[in-house]
């Protein structure tokens, strides 16, 4: 009876754990006596979500560091801890930096798998017809970590979606202080400061 009991116990205990939509959790993330997660949303509940809300990205602001810097997992280290249990699972060739680095880190995904998502270097103002150089470019809507705009109001980097089905959506990440969130663009659902499906901005 014991042995049933433990087993049961066990069996309980390792339902929760798992891959979040392809990703494996980090073990130890959260630790016992640690002050509550919110619940768990994966990649999956937030791409359905903004599927359903007919967007073609998915936006979330990790936070912003004091100073500029390349070094994508020492931003990630120094902000508070992140609601996205997944964010801090993302492989380092999903790390994307602005050239000359940046102070804001945003998690980026295309909705669909479908789609293929860009990064480019913002190209000269007098030329907002032309792309800068490519950064990243992949097929599958796997989440990324994109760090960049080292100076205030100046978005550096820009961020295009090719969808299957013809539709383009292009636009830069910018963090808005006015609002304390980032800059709203029609066809990319914004859940920074929304951990739950549902509470997009």
């Amino acid at each position: 009876m014991k042995l049933f009991a433990a087993a049961l116990a066990l069996t309980l205990g390792l339902a929760g754990c798992g891959p979040v939509d392809g990703d494996p959790i980090r073990s130890g993330a959260s630790a016992p006596d640690s002050v509550p997660r919110q619940d768990a949303v994966t990649v999956a509940q937030l791409r359905q979500q903004a599927e359903q809300n007919g967007s073609l990205a998915v936006v979330l602001y990790l936070g912003s560091v004091p100073e500029r810097t390349t070094d994508v997992d020492a931003a990630l280290d120094s902000l508070p801890e992140q609601p996205w249990q997944f964010v801090t699972d993302i492989p380092a060739d999903r790390w994307v930096t602005a050239p000359g680095g940046g102070r804001e880190l945003y998690c980026i995904f295309a909705v669909r798998r479908e789609d293929t998502l860009f990064v480019y270097e913002k190209q000269d103002p007098a030329y907002p017809a032309q792309l800068g150089k490519e950064l990243y470019g992949r097929q599958g809507g796997q989440p990324i970590l994109l760090l960049c705009n080292g100076t205030p109001d100046t978005p550096d980097i820009t961020a295009v979606v090719y969808c299957t089905t013809g539709r383009t959506l292009d636009w830069s990440p910018q963090f808005s202080a006015e609002t304390d969130s980032p800059v709203p663009v029609e066809g990319v659902d914004v859940f920074s400061n929304h951990p739950t499906p549902g509470a997009a901005l």
